[in-house]
């Protein structure tokens, strides 16, 4: 079927990717699909159990819109792109993310990886993939990015990107790169505020366009525009969702890009708290946009239908426009998708044991030994106990899910040594906190110090500081984003990890007695001087 022979409620429907709020499907889902054609959604923690329940409830959404005559089956999206940004949970296998990858160097791990992704979100009965993440990071002081990002040079960025493409569609699901034009050189987070970008055409053609260029030459059938303002390329500081500037002259006209653009979702701060959703959904199809993502509320999104039917019938979305988007959308189903797989009583199946041994593998060897003075490292395995110090771990941003690590943490430490440990009440410890943290590691000669996002929350800092200014041998494992170590120079031994599991600690405990060696090396630079070497600059 063509749009050109659609009813206007039926290409709106496809227009539009709607979320829902609880894991079992409330009964407004079935007269979004039946009555309203509503063709595409999208699933969070919220709405997944085990694959194998998934798939029966995505199931049950693609059964009405079968039985409601859509053309072709529902596309299923989620954000999996493992690591601290990770969907599926229950009876899913924990991969590491991308600067994890990164570290390893390791292309052809890398597309595995994301193969058995594919694998696991097909067994859950989903067709999109909100990965993988292409954005540049290198701005150490990004909220929301981090390691969610391959690294800081632009070329390996888009070798990894490629990889996590090849890996996706080689198990079947649609990757969808983002967040075009680049969310990796913000300090805002679009969950809360309007990111602005001050780069001209040139720096964006040497950095943050890189990994986009290289996906769309590799045949990327999605791209997800974020909603970064970039005043240099348009004047009307508009985000990048709905300029046509960004999304019609850079995206289509200048990359060649020539698959379905997906917008970030609407409900982000950066537009529910400026013009609004269904105002914005407009402009963004008018820019370019062929599906707008409305993730989470019923009256959001009803409005946001009834705006983009209202635009068409005042001929504010011309017919040329709005059937090139739904025309894209169907070729998108009509390529991936089938009938016949969608309505299966059951979702394919996938081996969780290679599964996890290529988690595994892939994590040992990102782990990084980025300084070890004096040789403290391997520990011995001496009578004197060993400190240990956790932060609070909680969610940083609105993208995240609630993973932390779970039983006892400091087991894996204890197989080797006996253990003093205290854990940080918060990610942020007070002077007074610290300073009782200290206290209980007077003690202590051997400090281990799990630090998390430490460059940001300076609380942890100062406590690392003052234990090395005590004259404490100090190990610090950064368990986020590897920049720590810029607030706590003075550190005997410091290992980047991009991981904070329990698998990760296990081989964290291994490193640091030397039953193991850390094998990964910097995907980012810690320093201005080490900047050239990773391509930036």
């Amino acid at each position: 079927m063509q749009a050109e022979h659609m009813t206007v409620e039926q290409k709106v429907g496809q227009l539009l990717m709607i979320g829902y709020p609880t894991l079992d499907i409330p009964e407004e889902m079935e007269a979004w699909i039946k009555q309203k054609q509503i063709g595409n959604v999208i699933l969070f923690s919220r709405n997944i159990g085990t694959p194998e329940e998934t798939y029966q409830r995505v199931q049950k959404l693609q059964s009405w819109a079968y039985e409601s005559g859509h053309p072709y089956p529902l596309l299923i999206g989620t954000d999996q792109e493992n690591g601290v940004v990770s969907r599926l949970q229950k009876g899913a296998t924990r991969f590491p993310g991308a600067m994890a990858l990164g570290a390893t160097g390791n292309l052809d791990q890398a597309k595995r990886i994301y193969q058995a992704t594919g694998e696991e979100l097909r067994a859950a009965g989903i067709s999109v993939n909100f990965a993988p993440t292409v954005d540049v990071n290198n701005n150490a002081d990004n909220p929301v990015i981090g390691v969610r990002s391959f690294g800081e040079a632009p070329e390996q960025v888009a070798r990894f990107g490629e990889a996590a493409i090849q890996g996706l569609l080689a198990s079947g699901v649609i990757p969808a790169i983002k967040h075009f034009p680049g969310h990796g050189d913000t300090s805002i987070d679009s969950h809360e505020a309007v990111p602005v970008l001050e780069h001209d055409r040139t720096r964006l053609d040497q950095v943050e366009l890189v990994p986009f260029q290289c996906s769309i030459a590799a045949g990327v059938p999605m791209v997800m525009v974020g909603h970064i303002s970039l005043p240099r390329m348009d004047e009307s500081d508009s985000p990048a969702t709905y300029s046509k500037e960004i999304v019609t002259g850079v995206l289509r006209e200048s990359l060649g890009f020539d698959g379905v653009a997906i917008t970030d979702c609407m409900e982000m701060a950066a537009i529910a708290g400026t013009i609004g959703v269904p105002e914005a959904a407009v402009r963004c199809v008018q820019a370019g946009i062929d599906l707008v993502l409305v993730s989470h509320t019923h009256e959001v999104q009803q409005k946001t239908y009834e705006r983009l039917v209202a635009a068409i019938h005042s001929g504010e979305l011309s017919d040329e426009r709005l059937n090139e988007a739904v025309n894209r959308v169907l070729q998108l189903k009509k390529r991936f998708l089938s009938w016949e797989h969608c309505l299966g009583k059951t979702g394919p199946s996938f081996d969780r044991v290679q599964h996890a041994d290529i988690a595994r593998s892939a994590l040992a060897q990102a782990i990084t030994l980025v300084k070890n003075e004096h040789q403290l490292l391997p520990l011995q395995r001496s009578t004197q106990p060993l400190g240990v110090i956790f932060p609070g771990i909680a969610n940083l941003t609105l993208a995240e899910d609630g993973q932390a690590a779970s039983g006892d943490l400091v087991a894996p430490l204890r197989k080797y040594r006996e253990v003093e440990y205290h854990m940080v009440s918060t990610l942020n410890p007070t002077e007074d906190e610290g300073e009782m943290v200290a206290n209980v590691m007077s003690a202590m000669e051997q400090i281990v110090v799990f630090t998390y996002n430490a460059h940001i929350f300076r609380g942890q800092s100062l406590l690392v500081n003052r234990l090395v200014q005590q004259g404490k041998k100090v190990v610090a494992v950064a368990l986020r984003n590897p920049y720590d170590l810029l607030v706590m120079p003075e550190v005997d031994a410091y290992l980047a990890v991009y991981d904070h599991t329990h698998q990760a600690i296990e081989l964290v405990a291994d490193i640091l007695f030397g039953e193991r060696k850390a094998a990964g090396h910097l995907p980012v630079s810690l320093f201005p001087s080490e900047k050239k070497q990773h391509g930036v600059g």
